[in-house]
This record gives structure tokens, sequence and C-alpha cells, in this order.
């Protein structure tokens, strides 16, 4: 910027009669206004000069709606209601606090807060991660106070607010190394007992001693107890509670299996006769814990990402107090017809009406569009929402609960609760499943305690080992970790717990537009100018301009700019204003062009987003912007309408764009300008006349479609709720991957059936035979662990296929 001289703190031009200068390193250096002199002042002051040398970008302006912070303003962090969900007390001397930074840019930043922070009398440790934009700072409660730190913070120029902890992300984390302790234990006493029993199966073939004999059941007994005692656990806590309320659940064979088979195994060691089943009970232990081990993983992945929406919002909100001072308070404590300031930048953490002051908000939470609204008195705007470019008052509406991201949120744990009707089919078939294997054994324990009474614990044990669903249940799992394993090679990560299955089976694919099929990122398309200027000037002075602008507009203009652009002044909600070779430009909505050039003609079509540019005497141009749709996207369409499934265009944006997206695409039903309920209910409609339904989404607003959709996919660019939410992750950011994955499913199913028919085949065949008693128990073990060898070594052909 020619003839201006910038901020030596934050870059931004420095008013002209300005005297903010601040001594820097024994220069005296220019500053735009008293709160970066305050921060720079604070810098020097603390020997810390050095940190302007080694940063690689400009420091965050201060803002100029509130002086620069004190301790008092943060008190509201002590309170100990608010303190534990940010804080985590170590020691009677130590405490630990995890802070979200903004305005962190280089590593010279996380030099300066990390060194101001450690000069600071009871601060222990400092560290700034730097990409996750976190800070850690551990210090001693009785000498210093978390307020004090975000006062720190606050000073040097740094917004901070707290990383919620949560008491339940605690304790799914507690569980989950209790939970990988038992697949560790299951495991490495499966290898000690599988070698002892190697050896005592090589004996009954072909002869052991019977000290060796002994010793070996004995090793074997102190291993398998400990086994059956810790990770087997669950099994016998769950079949007994479930029996107690007098429902079969598929534990109570398993822990039958598991303890009779145990007992047996003790009984045969203690009197020296019999067999033992040892390996088994190990083996067996170890394959279902580490199977409900990477599902639970998958839940407890869910669980921590669907409360991401809530925990965005901040923890504390300026809330303007009876005597007119403003003073942070707790989200939580905020009533309707406060009034509360968001600053440029925060997100918004209720529902209210705009009072004083205009910015644009991006709303793309609710409607997938990364268009911003611009805001001004009387508008309503929305928690979950970001406020853009100024500084805005509001009116509080209502309390959360009642808010728009609640009633989203309520949306998605709706969707939620919709979707395992296949579970609660599962549990009524496994209970008749366990009804059966019980009312076998107990007839084949009948029948042999009349011919054979010394053989009816034995035989009764090899029914229960052969009816063991091992290969049955593995049928599926198996096939389905293959194809998860496969797809994730090919940068696809699987969630959902039936969601290969269902995709296999999906009839119609509903698609979002926005961030989906589009690139979710405004392009420059074309240049309808109004006069005889040509093109490429106008661009070049229209790029010129929006280098002043933090509109998401701006990023569409990124080539060559004019020089020369002189005080640029930036209209919140309308465009950029700016003097060049001493005249007035302006470049924004059509209203705030007119004002400077009435003749400025009206928009070329509705088909692209406009922005006008003019200057002080007549109108310059239109500029046309689009999002561009994804190179892949009409392929993917194609291939989707190939593999005979029906196709869905469903958007929230209301323009012309997603009608004519659809027009091109050939898409069989478009729907526009719908809100996250509307798109549910067309959904259920399908769902509700047969269809199988996959939905493709990216934004928040998609999250509760893609938790009802029998199978979804959130694309790489998508938010953290859309992700939970979607039983597959495309990493790669290329839609293909999702005609990949249908094909892929299609496979796997193919692979199930398959493996139903011989685990199906080998029960029938089994059971019969154990209750006549012609397979003895440790045949019976082995024919298990063949059996689900086969169902495994056939559900691998979905990796080899992939390789």
């Amino acid at each position: 910027m020619t003839g201006v001289q910038p901020c030596f703190h934050c870059g931004e031009p420095v008013p002209p009669g300005s005297h903010f200068a601040v001594d820097i390193d024994g220069i005296s250096q220019p500053m735009c206004c008293p709160g970066c002199r305050a921060v720079a002042s604070l810098i020097a002051d603390s020997g810390m000069g050095s940190f302007y040398r080694q940063r690689t970008a400009y420091s965050e302006k201060p803002a100029n709606d509130t002086p620069l912070a004190t301790p008092d303003e943060y008190l509201l962090y002590d309170d100990p209601t608010l303190r534990a969900q940010y804080c985590r007390r170590e020691s009677a001397a130590s405490e630990h606090a995890s802070l979200l930074l903004g305005g962190v840019t280089c590593a010279a930043c996380t030099w300066l807060i990390e060194q101001t922070l450690l000069r600071e009398t009871g601060v222990q440790d400092a560290q700034v991660n730097l990409q996750q934009q976190r800070l850690s700072v551990r210090y001693d409660p009785q000498q210093l106070q978390p307020s004090r730190v975000f006062a720190l913070l606050e000073s040097l120029g740094y917004s901070a607010r707290p990383f919620q902890a949560s008491a339940q992300r605690e304790q799914l984390e507690q569980e989950y190394r209790t939970d990988l302790r038992r697949v560790a234990v299951a495991g490495i006493g499966m290898m000690q007992v599988g070698m002892f029993g190697i050896a005592l199966h090589a004996g009954d073939l072909q002869g052991i001693a019977t000290e060796h004999q002994t010793l070996l059941r004995t090793v074997s007994l102190l291993v398998a107890s400990f086994v059956v005692g810790y990770s087997a656990k669950p099994f016998f806590v769950t079949a007994w509670r479930h029996l107690r309320q007098g429902a079969l659940v598929m534990d109570l064979p398993v822990a039958l299996a598991i303890g009779l088979a145990f007992i047996a195994s003790v009984w045969a060691t203690v009197t020296g006769s019999g067999e033992v089943y040892f390996d088994s009970v190990v083996m067996f232990t170890f394959f279902l814990l580490l199977g409900r081990f990477f599902e639970k993983r998958v839940r407890r992945r869910h669980a921590i990402a669907c409360r991401d929406a809530e925990s965005h919002l901040p923890l504390a909100v300026l809330v303007q107090q009876p005597d007119g001072h403003w003073r942070r308070q707790s989200r939580r404590q905020v009533q309707p017809g406060d009034t509360v300031r968001v600053r440029a930048g925060e997100v918004i953490a209720v529902d209210g009406t705009v009072a004083t002051g205009s910015s644009a908000v991006r709303e793309d939470t609710f409607n997938g569009e990364h268009v911003p609204r611009a805001v001004a008195p009387g508008d309503a705007v929305f928690a979950g929402t970001l406020n853009l470019e100024g500084s805005i008052d509001l009116y509080v509406d209502q309390l959360y609960e009642n808010s728009r991201l609640a009633a989203l949120q309520n949306s998605v744990d709706r969707a939620q609760r919709a979707k395992p009707a296949l579970a609660r089919m599962a549990d009524r078939l496994s209970a008749w499943f366990v009804g059966a294997i019980l009312v076998i054994t107990a007839l084949t324990g009948l029948v042999w305690s009349q011919i054979a009474p010394d053989q009816v614990l034995w035989i009764c044990l090899a029914v229960l080992v052969v009816s063991c669903p091992c290969a049955l249940a593995l049928a599926t799992p198996a096939a389905l970790t293959a194809a998860a394993s496969a797809l994730r090679a090919q940068g696809v990560i699987v969630h959902g717990e039936n969601a290969i299955e269902a995709l296999a089976h999906a009839q119609r694919v509903v698609f979002d537009k926005t961030g989906t099929l589009t690139q979710g990122k405004l392009r420059l398309e074309t240049v309808s100018a109004c006069g005889e200027v040509n093109d490429a000037f106008l661009t070049e002075l229209a790029t010129a301009l929006q280098q002043h602008s933090n509109h998401p507009i701006a990023h569409a203009f990124t080539g060559t700019a004019i020089t020369g652009i002189s005080e640029p002044r930036y209209i919140t909600g309308a465009g950029i204003e700016a003097s060049w070779n001493g005249q007035r430009y302006r470049m924004g909505s059509e209203r705030f062009c007119r004002e400077l050039a009435p003749t400025l003609p009206s928009a070329p079509n509705n088909e692209l987003y406009w922005v006008a540019l003019c200057s002080s005497d007549q109108p310059l141009a239109w500029f046309g912007l689009s999002d561009p749709l994804r190179p892949e996207a009409a392929e993917v369409v194609a291939a989707a309408r190939s593999a005979g499934m029906s196709l869905a265009l469903l958007t929230g944006d209301s323009s012309s764009a997603g009608a004519r997206l659809g027009r091109e695409l050939g898409f069989d039903f478009v729907g526009t300008g719908l809100s996250p309920e509307d798109k549910m209910q067309q959904v259920r409609a399908w769902q509700e006349a047969g269809e199988v339904v996959m939905a493709v989404g990216d934004g928040l607003n998609d999250a509760p479609l893609l938790g009802l959709a029998n199978a979804s996919f959130a694309v790489a660019s998508a938010t953290d709720l859309a992700r939970a939410q979607a039983d597959f992750v495309v990493d790669d950011d290329n839609l293909n991957a999702v005609i990949r994955s249908l094909a892929k499913a299609r496979q796997c199913v193919g692979i199930i059936r398959q493996n139903f028919v011989w685990a199906l085949s080998y029960n029938g065949l089994g059971i019969p035979l154990a209750a006549l008693g012609y397979i003895p128990p440790w045949a019976a073990a082995l024919g298990m662990s063949f059996s689900s060898l086969i169902v495994v070594m056939n559900s691998l052909r979905l990796n080899r296929a992939q390789r």
C-alpha cells in the first residue's frame, strides 16, 4: 500500500496524524491504535522485543470495543463449577488448565506466550500446541488463579477460552483403558495356554507322561483362571444381570460355555481324568473381547464427537449489567432479555436479535451455505453461527435449551434413536437362538442321563461348544472388518455398525449440494462490464480492493492486483470502499454501490452470486461468482444411476443454483431451501415407502439426515458432527470413493451369504452329531476353531481383491 505506513504490531494502516509509537529495541515503531500500543509496550517492557524479529506474520489487532483486560474481568473463570470444565486438580499444589487460543500465527507467538506465563509467579509449566491452537498450563492454585492467565493472554493480544473437559469423556477414556487391558490379558493368556494346549493335544494322540500332562494342565489352569476371572468377567456379569430380569442374551451361552468348559477342565486337572479345554476357553474369550473392543471404540468416538456442536460455543459471554458496564458471565446464566456483546470472529453463543451494530454472519451450521448473511439491528441471529465482520450487541431471545442449535442436536438424537430397528430385531432373534441352544442341551443331558450318566457332562459340553455360534457370529463381522479394511485403503473410514450391509441394499442416493457436489468455496466465473473498461483491469482493481476485506468473497480474487490503493474502509454488511488515483471506488452489494453510482444496472441474472464495482462517477462492472462443481461429481452421479439407484438432491440453498444443478446432472428429485427437519421428513417418507436410502453430505445441518439414512457418507471437509453421524467418512476428498464403497459393499454382502451358508451347515451337522455322542468335546473345540478359520479366510478375500 503506497504512502500509508503499516502498524508495526498488526500491519493495519496507521491513521494520519496519530501518535501511538512504541520504542522497541531502541527504534520507535508506529502503532495504529491505543490497543496495539499497549500490547507492544507490554512485550517490549517485559524484555521480549525479540518476538517481533522471530514472527512470520503480523499479530492480531486487539479489540477496540473493550479496554485491555484486567484480572477482575475474568474472575468468572475462577468459579468452581465453571472451573471444573477446563481444569484438572493434580495435587494440592498443582492444577492443570487447557485453553483454546485465538490469534496464534507462528512459532514466535508460542514462544511469547510460554515465556510470559513462565515468568508469572505460580506457573510451573506452559506449553502451546501451535497446530491445535491449545495452551496447557500447570500452576499452583494457592499462588495463581485461572483469571490471571486469561488476563495475561488478553493483554498480549491473544484471545482465549476454556477447552472444555467433560466428565463423560473422562469416563469413556477410563472404560477404554479397562477394555484394552482385558483384551491384552486375554491375548497374552491365549498365546501361553495355546502352546500348552498344542502339547496336550499332541500327547493325546502320541502319548504323554502323566507327570508332564499334570504339569501342563496345572500351569494352563493358573493362566486360564486369571483370564476367566478378569477378562471374561463382563460376559458373566451381563448374562446374570439379564437373566435376573428374565431376558436371554447371547452372553448367556457364551458364559455357560466358558464357565462349564473351565469348571470341567478344573475337575479334569484335579482328578487327573477327562479332557481339559483351557486353550479353547481363553481363545474364545480373546476373540469375543477383541470384536467388542473395536465396536465400543467406534461408539466411544461417536459419543465424543457428538458433543462438539455445543462445546464449540463459548463458556462465557460479555453481558451488559444494569449499571451499563460489561461483565463476563457463564453462558448458562444468561437469561432472555439480557444484552450480550459478540466481537468479530467469535461464535455466537445464544439465539437473539441484533440491538446495535452490523456485521455478516456465517450460517452454514444450519443451511450449509458458505456465503454469509448481512445482519443489522432487528435481525435474528442464532447460537452456533460465526460473527465475521463487526462487533454487535444482541438481545437474548431464549435459553440455549430452546435455541435452534439445541433443536438441531435433538433432531440428531431422534435420528439416532430411529435407526437401531435392525439391532432390536437381532436381539429378538438371538433370544430365540439362545433359548433353542439351552433346550437342545437340556434335552441332550436328559436323554444321556438315562443312557450313560457318566458321559452327560462331556456330551452336554460338546453340544454347547459345537453350538457356540463362533462361525455364525463371525460370518458378518469378519466380512465387514475385511471390507472396512479394504475401504480404508481407498480413503474411506467405516463408522456405522451395519453400514456396509445397508449400503449394499441402497436403492436411492441423496446428495447435499454445497461442499458435497460443489467445492464449497466461491470462484470468479465471469465479469460483466458496464462500460468500455477491459475485464482484465477491472479484475485487478477488484482484487486490490478485496485485499482489504475479510469477507469470504475476497478469497475468489487471488490474481494480480493494481497498486496505489489508499484509505480503504470496510463497511460491515455492505462492502469495501477505497481511493485510487484521486477517485473513490466501491465494491459490494447493489444497494451499497448504487449510493455512489445511481445508474448502476441490475445484476445480469440470478444464476450466480453477483458483486458490483463502481467509481464515484459511473458503474464499472458486475462480477459473477459461483461455487464450482467438483470435477468428479458428474461421473459419480452417472455411476450411481448405472448402479440402478434413484437420485435425489436436497439442499438448504434457496437460490436457483440447486434447481439448475439438478437439471444439469439429471437428478430424479430436487428439493431446495430445505431445513434439516425438511430433509429428514423427505428421507423418512422414502423409507416408509420401503426404500433403502443412502445420503452424502458435509455440513452440521446434514448431521440429522446422515444419522437417519440407512447408510451415509461425510466428505473430507465435513463438520465434526456430520463426520460423527456418518457411517462412512471420505478422507481423500474424492466423491468417487462413494461409488467404490458401493461396489465393495455389494461384494461384501455376497461373502457374508457364503459365510452364513457354511456356518449354518456346520451347526446343522455338528449339533446332532455332538448330541448323539459322536463328537467329543476336544473335537468340538477343534471343529469350532476350524469353522471360524474358514469364515475368516473367506472374508479376507475382500482384502485380497482390493490389493
